[in-house]
């Protein structure tokens, strides 16, 4: 019956040190103990080769954009961050921002149908531009220096990142008329661009700087830059590789799949690199 009792108190002890243990932690986790921040972000860097939603850019690539005008990539963030400890921090986040493709690839496109006889043939560059639509959610961590606790101080940051985009195009904005051939009728004016909606997913991932002050005690205000990774790799691989054929690394390009081939080339574009200013609230 004494053993019992012992072994009794022998646990409700443990329970109590584990108890005062683990709220201990709690305290010296997070800014005051406060883990929990709530944040609005704005990302943003120059147009200098894509086009912005006002189908503007600096320099341009020959595509139907207005060059020579500042223009700004402009990206909406909305983030929840959670301090797991005092250097590391969980956060989630949803991107959003609109744009154009200036359609700036050409199209160089022949074939023959054997059974039906039926030639077509038509190159040339699409007038107008499509819409492009962006959410990208992004789970990413960050480590803070050894002079800093989690949210406040300088970082570095990562982590996996989900692209969804929704393109849309305009029939009267966007088609083809030059050099087209149809069984040797010149001139004939294609529209068809496959669906007037077309919706796409992305992997990339996701690397940044940045620094966070806290004011008042509540209030966060974050700063730095980031960038895609695979974003900056295929970059430069379109630089190295300028001048092969189109259809080396994928499908030759034709106009129901033109769209598909050309809307990563600006998604990629504003989600190279960006710096960003974010306003949070630390909760909890």
């Amino acid at each position: 019956m004494q053993n019992k009792k012992m072994k009794s108190n022998y646990f409700n002890i443990v329970f109590v040190l584990f108890l005062i243990a683990l709220n201990s932690n709690a305290q010296s986790t997070g800014y005051m103990g406060k883990r929990l921040v709530l944040n609005y972000g704005f990302h943003t860097s120059p147009v200098s080769f894509g086009a912005s939603a006002n189908n503007t850019t600096l320099i341009g690539t020959s595509g139907s954009a207005e060059s020579g005008v500042f223009a700004l990539n402009m990206i909406h963030e909305g983030s929840l961050e959670f301090a797991m400890s005092s250097k590391w921090m969980m956060n989630f986040s949803a991107r959003y921002y609109k744009t154009v493709y200036d359609n700036a690839e050409y199209l160089d496109y022949n074939t023959y149908d054997p059974l039906s006889g039926d030639r077509y043939s038509y190159s040339g560059q699409p007038a107008g531009y499509y819409d492009i639509t962006g959410l990208s959610y992004t789970l990413y961590f960050k480590y803070f220096g050894s002079r800093y606790v989690a949210p406040w101080g300088r970082y570095v940051m990562f982590g996996p990142v989900l692209n969804t985009v929704k393109t849309s195009y305009n029939p009267t904005v966007m088609y083809l008329k030059d050099d087209y051939n149809y069984n040797n009728v010149s001139n004939t004016i294609i529209k068809d661009f496959g669906d007037f909606e077309q919706k796409y997913n992305g992997f990339n991932i996701m690397l940044g700087w940045g620094r966070s002050r806290i004011i008042g005690n509540r209030i966060v205000i974050d700063y730095g830059c980031n960038t895609q990774i695979l974003s900056v790799i295929m970059g430069a691989l379109n630089v190295v590789l300028d001048g092969a054929p189109d259809d080396l690394f994928r499908e030759k390009t034709t106009n129901l799949n033109y769209i598909e081939n050309t809307h990563k080339t600006r998604v990629r574009g504003i989600n190279r690199f960006n710096v960003f200013l974010k306003v949070g609230v630390l909760l909890f």
